[in-house]
């Protein structure tokens, strides 16, 4: 596993797989990236934490 840039943690997580097919269908609906999807999840449930 690679480094994560400056300012960033890497995520690492389990998820049950019916989960993972839904928010894969998500990110290409949406034309994003699982990073910037996820992201965008975290972003608007926590806000824009700094």
């Amino acid at each position: 596993m690679g480094k994560s840039p400056e300012g960033f943690k890497r995520l690492s997580a389990d998820i049950p797989e019916h989960l993972y097919k839904e928010f894969a269908k998500k990110c290409i609906d949406k034309g994003l990236k699982k990073r910037e999807y996820l992201q965008e999840i975290l972003e608007k449930e926590f806000g824009k934490i700094k």
